[in-house]
């Protein structure tokens, strides 16, 4: 789950992170100044999320259009 995290930080590609209590969110993420949270960065908001609290990380990647 953290590789995800942090290959997609350095790919600047985006997540959909699910927490524990069912909350899905979708976004850019980027490190946190507080090493054990990230921050997604979401169309209309940055909301910050403990790592412990995360479930699931999947990473969105788009496919070049020909």
């Amino acid at each position: 789950m953290l590789k995800e995290l942090k290959t997609a930080i350095e790919k600047q590609q985006q997540v959909s992170v699910r927490t524990k209590d069912g909350k899905i969110t979708v976004g850019l993420p980027r490190h946190s100044v507080e090493p054990e949270r990230v921050k997604i960065y979401t169309e209309n908001e940055v909301i910050s999320i403990p790592l412990n609290e995360i479930n699931h990380v999947m990473r969105i990647i788009g496919l070049p259009l020909k």
